[in-house]
């Protein structure tokens, strides 16, 4: 999905903060409990934040069931458990690190290294989950995609040497959040922007259009450009089914798509034919 060389321009600091912290979550931010041991006895325990830790182990007897007894002696103040054997992390990183080749996609090769993890258990495990949903870099999109759905997301809604534009406004006039990303003729990201702050003067519902001529003129020609209040934004992300809550709020107008293209007017249309069914 990512170019070799993506230009990264003009990125306002608020929006990207904001863009951030709300969708991008890494491991090392995580109130952690990480267990190190070999062959069974424990080597190295601690807390990632410092905190005491209730009901350490010496001894790793299960893997599994330590690293859960674990998490649930210390939920108040710990969000993962990691309990790694030390053979099993050193021929797990001999095993990713010789096989990347200056031709991949390195996000392809980020996913693969961490989908790798998985095949390390007993000797690599983490709590509550397995080790390739709570390791590395994890996306807090609504919906929770992985590499894989964004990807396919990419392939079946977005055009080439294209412009995708997202903007989210905290009340009227002045965005929350906004990403402008663009693809090239492979559909890989080579452009990674903000919109500019202080278009809309009124009324972002009526005057969006301003941001696709900024964008037209300034980039490249925007082919799917999508605006919501960031209130729509936390109900979608709030939603058990976020394709649907998407797809309804879109139906009804709440969310903005201009333009659109075949695909995603497709994908909005099984909404309405669902609900005359």
């Amino acid at each position: 999905m990512l170019d070799k060389n993506p230009l990264m321009i003009d990125l306002d600091i608020d929006q990207w903060s904001r863009l951030h912290n709300e969708f991008l979550m890494g491991v090392r931010e995580k109130k952690r409990i990480t267990v190190i041991h070999e062959k069974g006895t424990v080597l190295n325990i601690s807390h990632s934040h410092d905190e005491s830790i209730n009901r350490p182990i010496s001894v790793v007897v299960d893997p599994q069931r330590d690293a859960k007894e674990l998490f649930e002696a210390n939920k108040e103040t710990t969000e993962l458990v990691i309990i790694l054997d030390r053979c099993s992390v050193e021929t797990y990183y001999d095993e990713v690190q010789s096989v990347w080749t200056a031709e991949e996609d390195l996000d392809n090769y980020m996913f693969r290294m961490y989908s790798t993890l998985d095949s390390y258990y007993p000797g690599i495990v983490t709590y509550p989950s397995p080790a390739s949903r709570q390791l590395g870099l994890q996306w807090l999109l609504p919906g929770r995609p992985g590499f894989i759905e964004a990807k396919s997301i990419i392939n079946n809604f977005v055009e080439k040497s294209s412009v995708v534009t997202v903007a989210i406004f905290e009340d009227s006039t002045k965005l929350w959040t906004s990403l402008i990303l663009g693809f090239n003729e492979k559909k890989k990201v080579s452009l990674i922007t903000s919109v500019k702050q202080g278009l809309i003067e009124k009324y972002w519902r009526n005057e969006y259009s301003k941001i696709s001529n900024w964008v037209n003129n300034n980039y490249w020609k925007v082919g799917l450009g999508i605006y919501m209040s960031k209130e729509t934004y936390q109900e979608i992300s709030q939603s058990k089914d976020c394709g649907y809550k998407f797809k309804q709020l879109c139906s009804d107008n709440t969310i903005i798509v201009d333009p659109s293209n075949n695909n995603l007017d497709t994908f909005i249309a099984k909404y309405k034919l669902h609900e005359l069914s």
